[in-house]
């Protein structure tokens, strides 16, 4: 038998203890015991343990306290918690602290071992990807996340102990951090990896014709219904429906979503009999959730519903240091696309990182992008960033403030340059592009439209 990594069993009942430590030896666990939470945190700073075994409901330091302490301090190590008649929501919140897994007391002991067996498994994975990452410089993985920072390394870690479950997903973030990448990877990591992923912006379509996009129709449903639709639910099926802004969805149609997500099943619309699903929803939004649903803007029972495991991801104002792991992604990823050959020098890293990025990973893909079109030289310098993004003062005399701003551009000018980069933030979507700006498609058309003729 392999050697072991050892255990740390924490209970208050001296009997459980050594009923565990016995099952876990026979196994070939050096298993050792601590007779409460405060114990076990000093034996955890005096020995390495691969996977802790605790009680919930520990006496002075509980078992979720402890959780807390061991993922600060001690990240290698997975937390297996235990207890009777744990209530759901201690469950929810022992998950979204890290906990590797939960079982119901009395402990069944084939069950004990499965679940110590898969969080050794995943801290040999952990050490695995660590060495590789060390060895061969690894920034980007397939997905194109980048985890320099630790904010993003603690939400990809998140993903990875999250993505094995079939638990609904909210992730939220403002726009262009990169949601849809954070749940793409939840799908590849999961057991559904060999199923669809079916991704639908529920803020891109009007919201008459989302139900039938989520739910599908009946041919003659309604006018123009002329055959048979398959709704994303469907297609999805087996497999991973992601929701982005989910957030602009109806109150009325937030019911119906409601119900498949307690029921697994809905009603295609014109159909009289009910289609069942197995399929896990992870949603995004641009908004803060708990927020829209204590102004009424949002339904408080599927907000509970969704919001099962929560990963906030963060703008990239916060993690500086992603930036130029990010730049090498977007480098190399536009060489594969045709596009010239460039390097980029360090002050322009330095730029980069130094701007605040309103428009997060996207925009910089797209900065990017815009300089290895425009710059002359094989090396992208300070002087070919955007004025934005560089700092830099217009080759021209203007009368400027303190912070740059130029007194004397005109303001249809100052309109026109908002706009366009609104549009582009938004690669190139009218629809949220107007949203954002807050006023509707029609006049957004028509601007583009006066730019176009007067060669903008």
């Amino acid at each position: 038998m392999a050697e072991r990594p050892p255990v740390l069993v924490v209970d208050d009942d001296p009997e459980l203890r050594a009923f565990l430590i016995r099952a876990l030896a026979v196994e070939g666990y050096p298993a050792e015991e601590a007779a409460g939470g405060a114990a076990a945190a000093e034996r955890l700073s005096g020995q390495e343990f691969a996977v802790v075994v605790a009680d919930v409901f520990l006496k002075g330091l509980n078992g979720i306290e402890l959780l807390k302490r061991v993922r600060a301090s001690y990240p290698s190590t997975e937390v297996v918690l235990m207890g009777r008649e744990v209530p759901t929501y201690t469950v929810v919140a022992a998950m979204r602290q890290g906990a590797a897994d939960f079982m119901e007391k009395p402990v069944d002991v084939d069950y004990l071992l499965l679940v110590v067996q898969r969080a050794v498994e995943r801290v040999r994975l952990a050490h695995e990807n660590l060495a590789l990452r060390r060895v061969v410089g690894l920034k980007t993985e397939g997905d194109g996340m980048v985890a320099e920072s630790p904010a993003m390394a603690h939400v990809i870690r998140n993903v990875e102990l999250v993505a094995p479950t079939d638990l609904t997903v909210l992730i939220e973030g403002e726009s262009g951090v990169g949601k849809e990448l954070v749940a793409g990877r939840l799908h590849r990591l999961s057991q559904r990896h060999g199923k669809p992923f079916v991704a639908v912006n529920c803020g891109a379509i009007q919201e008459s014709l989302l139900e039938s996009e989520l739910f599908g129709h009946r041919k003659g449903a309604f006018t123009g219904a002329t055959q048979e639709h398959k709704g994303l639910f469907e297609v999805a099926d087996g497999g991973t429906l992601f929701l982005d802004e989910i957030g602009e969805m109806s109150l009325d149609l937030q019911v119906k979503l409601l119900r498949v997500l307690e029921r697994s099943e809905f009603r295609p619309v014109g159909a009289s009999k009910v289609v069942r699903v197995d399929v896990r929803v992870v949603a995004a939004t641009n908004k803060t959730l708990a927020d829209e649903a204590a102004a009424g803007n949002f339904r408080e029972d599927l907000y509970y519903r969704l919001n099962v495991i929560h990963i906030e991801v963060p703008p990239l104002r916060e993690r500086a240091d992603d930036v130029p792991a990010l730049v090498d992604a977007f480098l190399a990823s536009h060489r594969r696309k045709g596009l010239p050959r460039r390097t980029i020098s360090p002050g322009a890293v330095a730029a980069l990182k130094a701007y605040r990025w309103p428009g997060n990973v996207r925009e910089l893909r797209n900065v990017i992008e815009r300089c290895l079109i425009l710059s002359r030289g094989e090396e992208i310098d300070v002087a070919d960033l955007p004025p934005v993004v560089s700092g830099g003062a217009a080759a021209r005399p203007v009368a400027t403030g303190g912070d740059g701003y130029d007194a004397a551009l005109p303001l249809a000018e100052v309109e026109r340059q908002h706009i366009l980069r609104a549009l582009e933030l938004h690669d190139g979507n009218k629809v949220q592009t107007a949203k954002g700006l807050g006023i509707n498609v029609k006049t957004l058309y028509n601007k583009l439209k006066s730019y176009a003729q007067d060669g903008a």
